[in-house]
């Protein structure tokens, strides 16, 4: 930014603050999720423009489709494509003439092949969600030793209670408050507001990827959650710190081994499933689509939608004749038979 004082600014100096202010706010215009998503992408075709004597900023739309198509016969899935064209045309964003990472070529182009992957059996699978009932099978499994040490080392008890302690307080708090694996792991202390009395506590999320003008939002956690977060808290914790100081990778690999501890099967368990389980939570609660669309932040009804369509297929009136036909005697079933409480309020409480 600008170092120079009101008074004895020049002209240059002027042109010199314009320029790294506009560097900056070019570099602040996307999350950082955003970036490095970009950057992968970007990368990808740079890669193919070399290997195939192309220049990556004089590229022709029909470079553009003959690279897409490169990555779906690898195997890529059709929202990848969509992610990679994207930062291709954010980066050519500024060269003369029509962008052709915008051309109608390519766009006819990824609804062909998005057509051919259907055909094939292959289509986007949502991550299995992790609701109510199924947290509360994570934490009863979670202090069990696991044999993840070095040579398949079985964990002593407390190493087992210390992994437990985050690997709770990180999925109740993302299922509670329906995070994004991103706005979890961007959760600092500072961003902690506790009851005073114990009670439920308040999070603020601050960097989220639908929040590109960082207001912020303010999101209600358990009383269960916020005693998880206290319990892991370091009695030398800096405001600043972060909470969860692990990677994307990470969350989600401790996300697959706490739900296979549970017994659940890790196959489809991502770190969207708590987001996922907490949505059909609230459906199921009879919260229409406009709370649960302002409880997890979304601006899209068909997203939203996506996420609850699963739990709505089975309250359906195809549905309830097929069930009445089967069990004519059998009622409504329960929500939860297995497990006691199924909302976030109602947890044992942690010591």
């Amino acid at each position: 930014m600008c170092s120079h004082s009101a008074a004895d600014i020049s002209a240059s100096a002027v042109a010199c603050c314009v320029e790294g202010l506009l560097a900056e706010a070019d570099a602040l215009a996307l999350s950082e999720n955003t970036r490095r998503t970009y950057e992968t992408g970007w990368n990808s075709w740079v890669r193919w423009a070399a290997a195939n004597g192309i220049r990556r900023f004089t590229a022709t739309s029909e470079h553009i489709r003959q690279w897409l198509a490169a990555l779906y016969m690898k195997g890529k899935k059709i929202s990848t494509l969509r992610t990679y064209l994207a930062a291709v045309a954010y980066k050519l964003r500024s060269r003369r003439g029509p962008n052709p990472a915008r051309h109608s070529w390519v766009r006819m182009l990824l609804a062909g092949l998005a057509r051919h992957a259907a055909r094939r059996g292959i289509t986007a699978r949502q991550a299995d969600p992790l609701r109510s009932e199924h947290i509360e099978g994570i934490i009863d499994a979670a202090p069990a030793p696991r044999r993840n040490q070095p040579g398949g080392r079985l964990e002593t008890p407390e190493q087992a209670q210390k992994r437990a302690d985050i690997d709770i307080a990180m999925i109740v708090v993302a299922h509670d408050g329906l995070l994004r694996c991103s706005e979890t792991l961007a959760l600092k202390w500072v961003d902690v507001e506790f009851s005073e009395n114990g009670g439920p506590a308040t999070i603020w999320i601050t960097r989220s990827k639908a929040d590109q003008h960082a207001k912020g939002a303010a999101v209600p956690i358990s009383e269960f959650a916020a005693r998880a977060l206290a319990r892991i808290r370091p009695e030398d914790a800096h405001p600043g710190d972060r909470i969860f100081g692990f990677s994307p990778s990470t969350a989600r690999r401790r996300y697959k081994a706490a739900a296979l501890a549970a017994g659940i099967s890790p196959a489809h368990i991502s770190t969207h499933s708590t987001r996922i389980g907490m949505a059909q939570d609230l459906a199921a609660k009879g919260t229409d689509i406009g709370g649960i669309m302002l409880a997890g932040r979304w601006k899209n009804h068909a997203i939203t939608l996506r996420y609850i369509q699963r739990l709505q297929a089975q309250h359906t009136p195809a549905a309830q004749y097929l069930n009445h036909q089967l069990f004519p005697n059998s009622g409504e079933p329960e929500p939860s038979a297995k497990r006691g409480p199924s909302t976030p309020a109602d947890r044992p409480r942690v010591a």
